[in-house]
């Protein structure tokens, strides 16, 4: 369920972003340009890649150092996939104290035009370390349990 709705959420912001940039192009060219739309599709931009960083991770279509784990037996290559995912959920964890911390300060900042605070785009990264903080232990999880 929550893959529906990621991808949905994705490709919903994915249009958004086309037809916002589509848009503002249309009207400059016009010569009204909409001052607001470069900031917009920036913090629309920023929620779509960690959508679809989490739907990249979810397939297992992220990039990776196979070239170790091609050449390894079995055994081995399981062993390493688990301590990958496991060295890469501590430095996500580490991360998401930091991200957390940086939302509450940019409060105070305002975004351009639109005069909407900055944490809102901020917030993307918690959000974001969150879903493949999800994602990376339901993996983890799967490649435990697997023989």
């Amino acid at each position: 369920m929550f893959k529906r709705i990621e991808i949905t959420l994705a490709s919903t912001l994915l249009a958004a972003i086309v037809l916002l940039v589509a848009t503002a192009a249309v009207s400059r060219k016009m010569g009204t340009p909409i001052i607001w739309s470069l900031e917009v599709s920036t913090a629309l931009f920023v929620w779509l890649v960690v959508l679809a960083i989490d739907i990249a991770m979810q397939q297992q279509r992220h990039f990776g150092l196979s070239v170790v784990l091609d050449n390894v037996p079995p055994t081995a290559r399981r062993w390493i996939e688990l301590a990958n995912v496991a060295v890469v959920m501590g430095l996500l964890c580490y991360l998401l104290y930091y991200a957390a911390i940086n939302v509450p300060l940019m409060q105070k900042r305002m975004l351009g035009a639109l005069q909407i605070p900055k944490s809102y785009i901020h917030l993307a990264m918690p959000v974001g370390i969150l879903l493949w903080l999800r994602t990376l232990g339901a993996q983890l999880v799967t490649r435990w349990k697997a023989p």
